[in-house]
């Protein structure tokens, strides 16, 4: 027996939830930075190549195919192969469409209302502030997303997104919650969430500056709003709706916000 071997067979499940969890932590952090680190030296051997790869006309398919694989491959394996439950992930649970489901998925749909217009509310003096800092009009974020939003089928290009991040921040919860109760669980899930997120060094740029973009933080109180939703409904797939009506509400708001700040400054005047 190896030594790998007899530390799975003392510690059971809790190397398997470690492991699974700390190599996709790793995973993200390694492209991530290594994509950073490239850009930043061109002249490189590798550099070159990551510009030649870049400007491959079918490379955003490879990076698509290397996104799904990680989002949706590595919580598909940790389930087939026992390392979490589907009720933890919160894909099914015997107790839905029960009386008391019903209250709970009212109870999940009003925290999701309400996050999304604390997001609005926040969002709309944000963009203000910034129109008076800079004398003109603010420029809009998302910038991507909100060509997709009105591009034929590019709604469906901002499902994926979405969905790629509940099934990322699902595996994590449900490793959580394996080794704690649930509200510790469902906190400690959301903890490795925003540690990873701050490996990104992109987002560790934005958060230092003392203008922030906005983006970084809007993840961050998405993945809030979702994890309380999801500790009063264990329901994955109401956390993944609501996501999905924050993030279209938001980017129609923030599609109608040049109009909306032309609106407020002349009424200021």
């Amino acid at each position: 027996m190896s030594d790998l071997d007899l530390l799975r067979a003392l510690y059971d499940y809790r190397v398997d939830l470690a492991l699974w969890v700390l190599c996709s932590v790793l995973v993200y952090a390694a492209a991530v930075n290594l994509r950073r680190y490239l850009r930043t030296r061109p002249e490189t051997r590798i550099g070159r190549l990551l510009v030649r790869f870049e400007g491959w006309p079918h490379s955003l398919w490879v990076v698509e195919g290397l996104r799904f694989l990680y989002y949706l491959g590595i919580p598909y394996l940790a389930l087939t192969r026992g390392v979490v439950s589907p009720n933890l992930m919160g894909l099914w649970d015997p107790g839905w469409l029960q009386q008391a489901w019903f209250g709970q998925l009212a109870l999940g749909t009003a925290l999701g209302l309400a996050g999304l217009v604390l997001l609005l509310w926040g969002w709309r003096h944000f963009l203000l502030a910034s129109a008076q800092i800079d004398q003109g009009r603010a420029d809009a974020p998302y910038p991507l997303q909100r060509r997709l939003l009105v591009a034929p089928w590019g709604w469906g290009q901002i499902v994926l997104e979405v969905l790629y991040l509940e099934m990322h921040w699902a595996l994590y919860r449900s490793a959580a919650l394996r080794l704690l109760d649930p509200y510790y669980g469902v906190f400690a899930g959301l903890a490795v969430v925003l540690a990873e997120l701050c490996l990104n060094p992109e987002v560790r740029r934005d958060l230092g500056m003392p203008r922030r973009k906005g983006e970084t933080l809007t993840t961050m109180a998405t993945a809030f709003v979702v994890s309380i939703i999801y500790y009063f409904t264990a329901n994955l797939w109401l956390c993944l709706a609501v996501h999905l009506i924050i993030q279209l509400g938001l980017l129609s708001f923030l599609e109608l916000s040049p109009q909306s700040l032309d609106h407020k400054r002349q009424q200021d005047q």
